[in-house]
């Protein structure tokens, strides 16, 4: 995207209200992110300070190079497992900070309703897989990462994601009784 580019240019230039755009382009995909991931709106927001925190510590040595958004979602998603580590708990996974799909004003109470238990559905059957498999899930789903992206932000080879995959799906198949997958 052009946009992305020159802020790229402007923020490897130095250029702080480079980083402010950035903040307000990607900020909210960002802390969508680290939620699904960490299942904490306050520790995810805290991922997304942290990494720009990082950004304007490291304006003046660091470039980047690569597609932004990906840069920024690499850098979120790495954060967001440090923490995890670092807390040593499970997350729970959510809907609650996902874009739901926009509701239509024809749409019959029972309709929204139907559908608020559905993505509330998804988000306990999403819990109860291993954090690896699910980090794999909401990667490929949620930020569109590709197979050989999630394989480089957890340091395994692209078989061993792939598989975090199909087993992730095979359960929530499983236990969503082959509702949505």
């Amino acid at each position: 995207m052009l946009q992305d580019k020159i802020l790229i240019i402007r923020y490897n230039r130095g250029d702080r209200e480079a980083l402010r755009e950035i903040y307000a382009l990607y900020k909210d995909e960002l802390v969508s992110l680290a939620s699904a991931l960490l299942h904490d709106k306050t520790s995810a927001e805290d991922t997304v300070h942290d990494l720009f925190a990082r950004l304007i510590d490291r304006q003046d040595t660091l470039k980047i190079t690569q597609d932004l958004r990906r840069y920024l979602l690499t850098a979120v998603a790495n954060g967001a497992r440090q923490r995890y580590h670092a807390q040593r708990r499970v997350p729970e996974w959510s809907l609650e900070n996902e874009s739901a799909p926009e509701i239509q004003t024809s749409d019959s109470p029972d309709t929204v309703m139907l559908h608020q238990e559905r993505q509330q559905r998804l988000a306990r059957a999403l819990n109860t897989l291993p954090y690896d498999q699910r980090e794999v899930i909401v990667l490929r789903h949620f930020s569109e990462l590709t197979f050989k992206r999630i394989a480089f932000l957890q340091q395994v080879s692209l078989n061993t994601v792939q598989g975090r995959y199909r087993y992730g799906l095979a359960k929530l198949r499983s236990l969503l009784n082959g509702e949505w997958l």
